[in-house]
């Protein structure tokens, strides 16, 4: 893989580049019929591997920003996973296997959620559980309440939404609390302030592109990580970002969809993803 550095001329340095991964289910192997959030065990044990042997730190989000003020021209990269769902812990042993670290977004209504045996992609993580993880170097994050979706929300539901999944954790594992992960990757500049004025350091959206330090640290972008994406495809996600126009489309069209999504919320009662 190729170095992103700070930047290519020494007035650069303040600059930075750097990947945030997003993950969600991680199934200890292959399934026949993936959706786009589910990449096995072994692929991710492959993508974190490449990376370390690259010379990457892979660090959670607050530990990675922290480390790029401290050292803009910093080797690290920010690995993270969304849902709390029950087969991160797979993903917890990839990580000790590969010295990585990383941090984990929950949504608090469903923290101990069991479904069907058959079904573990659905599955949460309960309290002790998170507290396990939390204890091997995962920060845990808030992925609001009720996973919704955080720009359409009135003031009062958003507040609770930000606030209270903050002092669950807190509550529930002695730890502080300091990035949130807006649902569905939707945010604003009035959520985002909602964010900082709550207490967080930092939050992070989908974006599907390098993040910087041009970035509002309460609205980082990351990389979508899907299953087959190995190899140079990796690399290629990596160095460059997600391919194609899709990236560039959703955010053109990003303010209309909002009106659609709050029309559905407001007269439908329905929200849309």
């Amino acid at each position: 893989m190729s170095t992103l550095d700070a930047g290519d001329h020494p007035g650069a340095r303040a600059s930075w580049r750097m990947p945030v991964l997003m993950y969600h289910s991680v199934p200890p192997t292959a399934v026949a019929d993936p959706n786009e959030h589910q990449v096995p065990a072994g692929e991710l044990e492959d993508q974190l591997s490449a990376l370390a042997a690259d010379g990457w730190q892979l660090v959670g989000l607050t530990e990675a920003l922290a480390l790029r003020a401290a050292d803009p021209a910093a080797r690290v990269l920010a690995v993270t996973f969304d849902d709390g769902l029950l087969d991160f812990r797979n993903a917890v042993e990839v990580l000790q296997r590969t010295g990585a670290r990383a941090t984990m977004y929950v949504p608090t209504a469903d923290v101990g959620l069991r479904l069907a045996p058959d079904d573990p992609h659905g599955s949460r993580l309960s309290w002790s559980e998170l507290a396990e993880v939390a204890a091997l170097g995962v920060e845990i994050g808030s992925h609001s309440v009720n996973h919704r979706t955080m720009d359409v929300l009135p003031r009062p539901e958003l507040h609770r939404e930000i606030v209270d999944s903050k002092q669950q954790i807190e509550d529930a594992l002695g730890l502080p609390v300091t990035s949130f992960c807006y649902p569905h990757g939707y945010s604003s500049r009035h959520v985002a302030a909602a964010v900082r004025r709550a207490g967080y350091s930092n939050g992070c959206i989908v974006g599907r592109r390098i993040a910087s330090s041009r970035d509002d640290p309460y609205r980082v972008p990351r990389l979508h990580v899907r299953p087959g994406v190995t190899g140079d495809a990796f690399a290629a996600l990596v160095r460059d970002g997600e391919p194609g126009l899709t990236p560039h489309v959703k955010r053109v069209a990003a303010p209309a969809w909002r009106l659609a999504r709050r029309a559905s919320l407001q007269v439908l009662h329905r929200q849309l993803t």
